[in-house]
């Protein structure tokens, strides 16, 4: 049975990962559980550094997770031990990445609302970079540095109004959306910021969006990028770094064509850079789901099978509490059982218990007999699955499952029903 992944696949009529039988990770420690193969983390993070490489043409590169994918900390602390940075979008994301090891010099932090307090402690953690999205910002850090008596060192986010041409909600660089500076703002905003000694301007950043299927919108912004990071340095900013941003993609099984290579997107940015005559940048790029996402299941059993307006409901453990993306963004994840299947399919809907029609893993997909306490693994899970969790319908959240070379290591425990009411009255 071929399966959209490398990390996941079956030995001897069995799922396994890491050279882990999936059956004694649900013995062992219950579903659903979130199951993450290290070798396979390793690997992606390889693939990324190798076409940065290619792409920097010899400057610096620095390669910073987008925590919010997973931030696990047995996954952050080995992306640490690789030599690996953080992308960070909040204060707690951030004392998450220090307590992992990943060092301040090597994080930069995004996103569009920060607070007083996250912003003085990016500043007191001194942290590579404070990505700055708005004016209001601006003068929010240039405050927070004067208290400090320090200088921000800073990048501008800019959004270059380009379409990746991917799902809406995780499309960022369009004008229409919420996040980063039109490029003429940003460009107004550079000689009061380089005759400001609160602030060190050492770069400038975009993020056009993730999942991108296609070179070509990543190639035009990576142009613009290094265009204004030239106009800066014109205006008088020492401009270091251009954030290239993520939309390295992850393939989930339903795509009509192939995703391009990691290479063809470190060829895709060199060939940005030589548009704009500019090859003297270090180079910073913010993968998340395409470092963890391929290297996470989440592993189920089958509670109850039902027979239900001319449809077949497949009634798993793990839900929308767990998984959410199928609901949120109508995601698709390949399922399969834990065994391999034998004999024909059916038209399936397989969806958790929480008490909302939305609960659904996959509608209408055909799907191998199971009976009663089967294994299904969703895969393609281990990007914004945990991190996207709740408690709803009073569900605890799943254990997770870290598997290398033929072991398996809690790396989560399980909640417990006394921490869903944990700290109320």
């Amino acid at each position: 049975m071929s399966l959209p992944s490398e990390a996941f696949a079956y030995a001897d009529g069995v799922l396994t990962t890491s050279g882990v039988d999936l059956r004694a990770v649900a013995e062992a420690h219950g579903t659903p559980t979130w199951v993450y193969s290290g070798e396979r983390v390793d690997a992606a993070y390889r693939s990324i550094t190798e076409a940065m490489a290619q792409a920097s043409g010899g400057s610096e590169t620095l390669i910073a997770y987008a925590i919010k994918a997973n931030g696990n900390q047995a996954l952050l602390k080995r992306l640490a031990a690789l030599g690996c940075g953080a992308d960070i979008v909040s204060g707690g994301e951030l004392l998450r990445a220090l307590r992992a090891g990943i060092p301040a010099e090597r994080i930069v932090y995004s996103g569009v609302g920060k607070s007083r307090a996250e912003l003085r402690l990016a500043l007191e953690k001194g942290i590579r970079a404070v990505h700055v999205e708005s004016e209001s910002e601006l003068r929010l850090l240039g405050e927070v540095a004067a208290d400090l008596g320090t200088t921000a060192t800073i990048a501008l986010r800019v959004n270059p109004n380009v379409d990746a041409e991917t799902h809406p909600y995780i499309a960022t660089g369009l004008h229409s959306t919420k996040f980063g500076l039109e490029l003429d703002v940003a460009e107004r905003l550079v000689p009061e910021i380089v005759g400001d000694d609160r602030f060190h301007l050492d770069g400038v950043s975009c993020h056009i969006g993730s999942q991108l299927g296609s070179v070509d919108p990543l190639r035009e912004a990576v142009t613009l990028l290094a265009q204004f990071a030239l106009q800066c340095r014109e205006l008088g900013a020492p401009i270091r770094s251009l954030d290239v941003g993520g939309g390295w993609p992850l393939t989930y099984g339903n795509e009509k064509a192939p995703y391009p290579a990691d290479a063809a997107f470190g060829a895709a940015i060199a060939e940005g850079l030589e548009a704009a005559g500019a090859r003297d940048f270090d180079l910073i790029t913010e993968p998340g789901r395409a470092l963890v996402g391929d290297a996470g299941a989440l592993l189920t059993s089958v509670l109850a099978i039902k027979d239900q307006g001319g449809k077949r409901f497949v009634i798993l453990d793990g839900a929308m509490t767990e998984l959410i993306r199928p609901s949120l963004y109508q995601a698709y994840h390949a399922i399969v059982p834990v065994v391999a299947p034998e004999g024909p399919t059916r038209e399936t809907d397989l969806v958790g218990p929480v008490c909302e029609s939305g609960d659904f893993f996959a509608r209408s997909r055909p799907f191998p007999e199971v009976r009663e306490g089967d294994l299904v693994a969703v895969l393609g899970a281990g990007a914004y699955g945990r991190e996207m969790a709740s408690s709803y319908n009073a569900r605890p959240r799943a254990a997770e499952v870290l598997c290398e070379a033929g072991s398996a290591s809690l790396v989560r425990r399980r909640g417990d029903v006394e921490s869903l009411w944990a700290g109320e009255d």
